[in-house]
């Protein structure tokens, strides 16, 4: 089944405040309530568009795709991209928040060299 699953783009992002954010970028209180709770079931293009402007992201990045038990898939399935790996996010954020503060330097510096290629 193909999610939405916007707030964790918003964890990647360092959005603490969701309803905030997305109000501050445009959005209406009501559909920044419903982004913000994680109730976006359905959307427009627009709002799309308006999503990933706010959170430089692209579309793929908002949806992610959970196989039903009952459901085989080929592994190399182009659903598999959606897949989503929690663990991943969490560690990361494991690791650079008992990363020494001098190596924090270093992996910035190696992040700023990586976005320049």
């Amino acid at each position: 089944m193909l999610k939405v699953n916007i707030l964790r783009v918003c964890t990647m992002r360092s959005v603490t405040k969701p309803l905030s954010f997305f109000r501050n970028h445009g959005f209406s209180s009501a559909t920044a309530t419903r982004i913000a709770g994680g109730y976006m079931n359905s959307f427009s293009l627009e709002t799309v568009e308006k999503l990933c402007l706010a959170l430089n992201c692209t579309p793929n990045d908002l949806l992610e795709w959970v196989p039903s038990k009952d459901m085989a898939t080929n592994s190399a399935h182009s659903l598999n991209a959606l897949k989503r790996n929690e663990a991943f996010l969490n560690n990361v954020t494991q690791l650079m928040n008992s990363a020494p503060l001098e190596k924090l330097q270093k992996i910035q510096e190696i992040i700023q060299k990586e976005l320049e290629e």
